[in-house]
């Protein structure tokens, strides 16, 4: 991977994107790329974590499994996202599994080789935490903002996020709708009634799993 595929991807990362050039080109020489076909498990509950995941493109499923034995969804990420940052630091297990949604290409970094570059580098340490201080207010602010959304505003965001990760505005949903609504905090019944309304407004066009964004505008303002 050549030097500036890697800053592309450390330019992802709110982290890292701060940082001066010469430290962001020192954490860029540690990055390697991985691609991942759709339905390839990344990493299992209880795995070490020991690296650190920027998803470069495609879609990444973060589950687990509940008491009653059935899978739940947590997450999804998006290109841009990223994940392990606690592997930057220590050594812990995974309490979750990452699956790919969709094909999806990775940008990681070990744990050892950013410890390493840690040790020998101060400057960039207390960079790092004056950074990860910071931002650790910013996203106080940002769950205030967030738990105002309403939940159509999440569905048009779903929904823009997968086709851009898709590259494509008609689109097979990459989840079912039950597992969006566990992934938007609402219910079954609530995605069903959004996703007739959307359609109804001529804003999507959906038939059973299949959805075509018809005017990308209008879900942008919903968001």
């Amino acid at each position: 991977m050549d030097l500036q595929h890697a800053l592309e991807c450390v330019n992802l990362v709110p982290l890292f994107r701060s940082l001066p050039q010469k430290q962001k080109e020192e954490v860029a020489k540690l990055i390697v790329q991985h691609k991942y076909t759709k339905g390839t498990i990344i990493y299992m509950a209880g795995d070490s974590v020991g690296h650190f995941l920027i998803l470069e493109a495609g879609q990444i499923k973060i589950s687990q499994v509940a008491a009653n034995g059935k899978e739940q969804l947590l997450k999804v990420m998006q290109p841009g996202d990223f994940d392990g940052e606690s592997a930057l630091f220590n050594g812990n297990q995974r309490n979750v599994t990452a699956t790919a949604l969709v094909d999806s290409n990775i940008c990681q970094i070990e744990q050892d080789a950013f410890q390493a570059l840690l040790r020998s580098s101060s400057q960039l340490a207390v960079k790092l935490l004056a950074i990860m201080s910071k931002q650790i207010s910013e996203l106080q602010e940002e769950k205030t903002i967030a738990s105002t959304t309403d939940t159509t505003g999440k569905v048009a965001k779903y929904l823009l996020e997968t086709s851009a990760a898709l590259g494509d505005k008609k689109f097979k949903l990459p989840i079912k709708k039950k597992d969006i609504a566990t992934y938007l905090g609402t219910t079954p019944e609530t995605i069903s009634r959004i996703f007739k309304q959307l359609v109804n407004d001529g804003t999507i066009a959906s038939a059973g799993s299949v959805v075509t964004i018809l005017d990308e505008d209008a879900l942008v303002d919903l968001v």
